[in-house]
């Protein structure tokens, strides 16, 4: 556009087509002038911005000792970004908190120590850090779920009840409710739930988010926990094929701003009689499973054999990171060392295409022993420079504003 006529433009106006750009289209942009960058500190903006912005689909891999995330964009033009990870400095040591879920343009880090917990809710485009008060149930690696929204917040935390200093068990599960709405609106820890008897809980697995209800794995034998946020109450579901799953993970398919999010599992199916193959397969769940419903389970989707066979050289039986964002689900391999991704799988679900990603160019190992020994976590993210919801809780002020480094 000529300048001249660029500079003539009626100001609401150019902040207008700024609302409608990407986050990461207008986080490139903000360099252009002072008025731009302080932007990011008008509310009326940020709130066009929230409104505006188109949806993008996002993946944040997560390796806490590398000191940032990496960003995958699944579309058909799939590239990386980058951008430091928003928690506060530990001197003299590694990491206290670990990557544990995301919502709605926020990330949680739960704290590594034994004992009450805390979580951190951080936006890694403002910096913006809040802590949710301490959890009221002393844990050692408990389970996390977060349901993030304008003016809300729910956050599970669920299993490894520290029992006694030196023994834990999966009783129970703390719910923690914010919402504008509510007295007082900056929330508060309800009365504890019940888990399912024998349940077994897996932290890397993490929770999913549907239609009011939190779902999470358990082990030994495979089932799906359902928890009713209104009830406060958890039931239990049958997965498909139970006795041949390896690496299960419930995902959330759909949603976003397009519509209801649905929960899928996406597992490896292993059978030890080849009349069932190898594979890696991905059900939907109809009729939500909660108040002891066993809900109903869809096959939507297998992994071509061609696919899975460079999928199985690969994982080599390690297991992978599983996230689902919209239509998209990705599939990463776990490494043999504690390690930022080296390949990524993606599958579109509307097309019904599997494809590689491009190769990360950002070539991180995490140190082991501390808080990424472990390995990375990976999970649905949409960058956004506005996640009103953070306002609720005691939030710290900016500490920098960073924009997102192409690879």
């Amino acid at each position: 556009m000529d300048p001249r006529v660029w500079r003539r433009l009626p100001q609401p106006l150019v902040d207008r087509v700024l609302a409608c750009l990407p986050t990461p289209s207008f986080l490139r942009l903000r360099a252009a002038c002072r008025r731009f960058y302080h932007l990011l500190f008008s509310s009326p903006f940020l709130h066009s911005h929230l409104l505006l912005s188109p949806h993008l689909p996002f993946f944040a891999f997560v390796v806490p000792a590398a000191g940032h995330l990496l960003l995958l964009d699944p579309t058909a033009t799939a590239s990386w970004s980058r951008l430091p990870l928003p928690l506060p400095p530990v001197a003299g040591g590694p990491a206290a908190f670990s990557p544990a879920a995301a919502s709605a343009g926020l990330l949680a880090f739960l704290s590594d120590a034994s004992g009450h917990k805390t979580l951190l809710l951080a936006n890694p485009i403002t910096r913006l850090l809040a802590a949710l008060p301490i959890s009221p149930t002393p844990r050692l690696s408990p389970t996390v779920g977060l349901a993030a929204g304008p003016t809300s917040i729910i956050a599970v935390v669920a299993g490894d009840d520290l029992v006694s200093p030196f023994a834990v068990k999966n009783i129970s599960a703390d719910t923690f409710v914010a919402d504008a709405a509510s007295v007082p609106p900056s929330g508060f820890w309800a009365p504890s739930s019940l888990l399912p008897r024998l349940s077994s809980l897996d932290p890397r697995a993490g929770m999913a988010f549907a239609s009011g209800r939190f779902y999470c794995m358990s082990s030994s034998p495979f089932a799906v926990l359902v928890f009713d946020v209104a009830e406060n109450v958890w039931s239990k579901v049958q997965p498909p094929m139970r006795r041949f799953l390896r690496s299960p993970a419930l995902v959330e398919l759909g949603g976003g701003r397009e519509g209801a999010a649905r929960v899928a599992l996406v597992s490896a199916v292993e059978k030890s009689r080849l009349s069932v193959p190898r594979s890696v397969r991905l059900w939907t769940l109809r009729g939500g499973g909660g108040g002891g419903g066993g809900g109903a389970w869809t096959e939507v989707a297998r992994m071509p054999p061609e696919v899975h066979a460079q999928f199985a050289a690969a994982e080599g039986g390690r297991g992978f990171e599983c996230a689902a964002h919209g239509d998209y689900v990705v599939l990463a391999p776990r490494g043999p060392v504690a390690q930022a991704p080296t390949s990524a799988l993606v599958f579109d679900s509307r097309r019904d295409e599997w494809r590689w990603a491009p190769p990360c160019p950002y070539v991180v190992v995490a140190h082991h022993g501390g808080a990424g020994a472990a390995g990375f976590r990976v999970f649905a993210y949409e960058p956004r420079l506005a996640t009103p919801a953070i306002g609720l809780l005691d939030a710290t002020a900016p500490v920098a504003l960073h924009g997102m480094h192409d690879g």
